[in-house]
């Protein structure tokens, strides 16, 4: 019998659909009949951001796949972002989303993106589609009135609605220049990742603080965005980004929260895991930190991304086998990287390999998020090193990571 199954790409007619899908899949309120749920905001991702899965012409999954550009070994790679994946209950269990996966990354591949993320209701379900953690938060929590030893000093600036970005933007490029998965905010036209990223006046029911600091030469060296959150009975600031360009930037925008004590019972921050909240106060046990494995990747195009990725110092080579890719089997097979003054030239061999591993734990060693030392460690069963331990060693390494997007 033939399938009555569908997978494709939203149109606008599709929106209402989608939208119903959803607020059903994820247990919140959408009335049809209002017709401000139909009007879309102009800076919210495009229709055709959506792919979904319609069975005899009903749409019944569906999710986003954002495109991005992401640093990666200080260059930019292609990088989609997938979010708010959803299946009608009634429909669960019937592999709608495995149908969608395969068509959309085989789709990114063809496209030329490099690396697919997202942020996981389940670790292992997402395993399945070959994504693996390379990125974890410290979820840090401090009361406010400790930062009452940082002093504030230079000029907090407010920043609202349509203001100019600008500076914003300057901080966030030098921020994210040596972070891999972070993403560059002018990767979409007319300025619209920074529109939405400073959209949400302070005054609005979900509004935000956003504040650019300048030391007191003028220089700008980060910004503060920030939400209102309560919790357990106390009113919290928590942060949503705190980017700078160096250490007095970083010192200079916490200058703000001892001054707003009196506001907040504590400082919260789901902050990269290169930053030690333990330097922000004098008294280490008023810290309380406790690690989110958030994000999880997979590398689309293994061979585009060992030639992106940095190389150990001086000329070599190495040959690793990549296997069990079952969602992208054309990343299947043995590489040859050699690499030197001109970085990395990658090609197909047949050469034995001097490791082989599979495409979960690949996408950690590539990303950086875990030395080849740390990752012998895994469960996986696949990562095997045979030889060339010493440039393995040297290639695989471990660099500061960061998912600076929420989708």
């Amino acid at each position: 019998m033939l399938s009555m199954t569908e997978i494709r790409r939203l149109t606008k007619d599709d929106w209402p659909a989608f939208a119903r899908m959803q607020a059903i899949s994820f247990n919140y309120r959408y009335d049809p009949s209002d017709e401000s749920n139909n009007e879309r905001d102009p800076l919210d991702h495009p229709e055709s951001w959506v792919w979904a899965a319609f069975e005899k012409g009903n749409l019944v999954a569906g999710t986003y796949e954002i495109d991005f550009l992401m640093n990666f070994d200080n260059k930019r790679a292609k990088m989609t972002g997938i979010g708010g994946v959803a299946t009608l209950p009634e429909a669960r269990g019937g592999g709608y989303m495995r149908r969608i996966f395969d068509k959309m990354l085989q789709e990114s591949y063809d496209n030329g993106v490099i690396f697919s993320s997202l942020s996981p209701f389940s670790h292992d379900f997402y395993r399945k589609f070959g994504y693996e953690t390379t990125c974890v938060r410290n979820n840090i929590t401090i009361t406010a009135k400790h930062f009452l030893s940082i002093k504030p000093y230079g000029e907090f600036i407010s920043i609202q609605g349509d203001d100019d970005t600008t500076l914003l933007s300057q901080v966030h490029s030098a921020y994210i220049k040596n972070i891999n998965q972070a993403v560059h905010r002018d990767y979409w036209p007319d300025n619209r990742a920074w529109k939405r990223f400073a959209k949400g006046d302070p005054w609005a029911a979900k509004g935000s603080y956003l504040y650019l600091w300048k030391d007191e030469n003028g220089v700008t060296r980060s910004y503060i965005k920030y939400r209102v959150v309560q919790d357990d009975g106390n009113t919290n600031m928590a942060v949503t980004e705190l980017a700078f360009i160096d250490k007095k930037g970083l010192y200079g925008a916490l200058g703000i929260v001892g001054g707003l004590s009196t506001q907040y019972e504590n400082f919260k921050w789901m902050a990269p895991t290169f930053i030690d909240a333990y330097d922000f106060i004098g008294d280490d046990w008023a810290v309380n930190i406790n690690t989110t494995p958030r994000d999880m990747t997979r590398v689309i195009n293994v061979k585009t991304a060992l030639e992106l990725m940095r190389t150990a110092e001086g000329e070599g080579e190495y040959v690793i086998e990549v296997t069990d890719d079952k969602t992208l089997p054309v990343n299947n097979g043995k590489y040859l990287v050699q690499f030197g003054k001109e970085g990395a030239k990658v090609s197909a061999t047949t050469k034995n390999a001097d490791i082989t591993c599979d495409i979960l734990t690949l996408s950690q060693l590539v990303t950086g998020y875990r030395t080849l030392e740390n990752a012998m460690y895994t469960r996986h069963k696949d990562i095997v090193v045979k030889c060339n331990i010493d440039t393995l060693k040297n290639v695989f390494t471990l660099r500061p990571q960061h998912q600076t997007e929420y989708f």
